[in-house]
């Protein structure tokens, strides 16, 4: 009984998991896409680029640090995570030592981490116009954000942009390809 339904959920989940992650090459052409978007909606001046190319590359090493951070601390999430289940299993609750060490896993810089690089975009932002940043706020980024809104849409679609489109906004104007070009115009 088990086994089939351990095999059910398999069956299951492949086709999604095969599905859901795009290859590096897809990855990074859709980063490339974003990047020179957004190059074009802000139309950055040799000197706006000057200012705003330490900023970035500012931010990439901070989200660096954060990755590896993750990575070293993967271990000691998944023993808190595991203690958590053994927890739920045993009596309904987790235990404040295993909260105790979910949050020792998970490090205290990461609230930091998220402050500093909100400080940064925000320097960023005092580099562009208000223009500027009226554009990037209202920028599309991606090839399927360009296609006509034709046949029947998503709720988030006609309230407005999609939730995660904040997200990766950062990420392409974090991106290598971004700041390859912003480097480019700081000539």
């Amino acid at each position: 009984m088990m086994r089939s339904r351990a095999l059910i959920l398999a069956c299951a989940l492949f086709p999604a998991a095969a599905l859901g992650a795009p290859t590096d090459q897809v990855q990074l052409l859709r980063q490339e896409v974003a990047a020179l978007q957004i190059d074009h909606t802000l139309n950055l001046t040799q000197q706006q680029a000057k200012t705003l190319l330490p900023i970035l590359q500012e931010a990439q090493a901070k989200v660096q640090a954060l990755k590896a951070q993750r990575v070293a601390s993967e271990p000691a999430v998944v023993a808190a995570l595991t203690q958590a289940v053994a927890d739920l299993k045993a009596n309904g609750n987790v235990s404040p030592s295993t909260v105790q060490a979910m949050q020792a896993a998970r490090g205290a810089s990461l609230g930091a981490a998220r402050q500093d690089l909100k400080a940064l975009f925000e320097q960023a932002k005092q580099v562009l116009t208000p223009a500027q940043v009226e554009a990037l706020r209202s920028a599309k980024i991606g090839v399927l954000a360009m296609a006509p809104n034709t046949g029947p849409s998503p709720a988030w679609r006609k309230e407005g942009r999609h939730p995660g489109a904040r997200f990766f906004m950062m990420r392409a104007l974090l991106s290598d390809s971004f700041v390859a070009l912003v480097q480019a115009r700081a000539g």
